[in-house]
């Protein structure tokens, strides 16, 4: 499954699952977020029977970053069945992502 859009209507319905969530907190002037978005994008392809990656543009849609102390971006949030499990905030390769991901599979 793609990468999917995240919006905050539709925000608890997308971390609530039994499988693992991921958010990817972003913006379109974001240099370090676009870089970033093909790993997700990658690891959501690849992985995509364990985890549902969602991309959050905060300026369009600010209310859930608010909520959870977004400050920068590119920010990561993983969740499982409404609970937050890790907080990953900056650019990283995806040999990082996958070791942030793999030990909540």
């Amino acid at each position: 499954m793609a990468f999917k859009d995240s919006t905050d209507e539709k925000f608890s319905d997308q971390i609530g699952g039994s499988k693992l969530s991921l958010i990817q907190f972003s913006a379109s002037w974001c240099g370090p977020c676009q870089q970033l978005k093909p790993i997700v994008e990658k690891i959501s392809n690849d992985m995509s029977d364990k985890i549902d990656c969602y991309y959050h543009d905060i300026e369009s849609q600010p209310n859930e970053p608010t909520k959870y102390s977004v400050r920068g971006v590119p920010t990561i949030l993983l969740f499982k069945e409404g609970k937050l499990l890790g907080t990953k905030v900056g650019a990283s390769s995806e040999k990082d992502m996958l070791e942030f991901i793999k030990p909540h599979i």
